[in-house]
């Protein structure tokens, strides 16, 4: 049997981390750590979903999960504390879910915000591609981080201010609905 409360705080350390953010203290880590390397850094969002996939499948114990749903109303006792990335964003939302619910994802809301004009999809290379801000979005208070990963290379990290987070709370039912 899995242990939900270690692997809560094992998903909760490693979201932080892929964040820039020292688990243990709350604060930013140097911009040379090694966790601000883009590869290293989506390589811990992608551990952290699949725990957050594990501790679901775990505590529902073979139930039919129910559709992501949150009302406006719901949304209220969310409270939105500091700028930060969609997938810390979609993690606090997704903390006040029940347990049978489908969770909230990063994909969805990073979709309503294209399709809402806030978003535009670009290459970085072949194989990767980023989301940036438009000048609508940056008007809501979407920005664009520069960071360095440890070869020196510049790569883009897309955050949310508390007003920006505020907004994509006041419009979950219309992002729930877009999936």
């Amino acid at each position: 049997m899995i242990d939900v409360s270690k692997l809560k705080t094992a998903q909760d350390w490693i979201e932080k981390l892929a964040n820039g953010i020292n688990p243990l203290t709350s604060e930013p880590v140097k911009e040379d750590d090694i966790v601000n390397n883009v590869h290293i850094s989506r390589c811990l969002f992608f551990v952290s979903e699949t725990l957050g996939k594990v501790d679901i499948v775990e505590s529902v114990s073979n139930k039919k999960r129910r559709t992501f749903w949150m009302s406006a109303r719901e949304t209220e006792q969310i409270e939105i504390l500091a700028p930060c990335g969609i997938a810390l964003f979609t993690k606090t939302v997704n903390e006040h879910i029940p347990a049978d619910m489908k969770p909230l994802s990063v994909a969805v809301v990073i979709r309503w915000l294209r399709n809402n004009g806030y978003l535009y999809e670009v290459s970085i290379d072949e194989k990767h591609k980023t989301n940036l801000p438009t000048e609508k979005g940056i008007q809501l208070g979407i920005t664009v981080k520069v960071q360095q990963n440890t070869e020196g290379k510049d790569f883009q990290k897309v955050i949310y201010s508390i007003s920006a987070q505020k907004f994509l709370l006041t419009n979950i039912e219309s992002i729930a609905i877009s999936r």
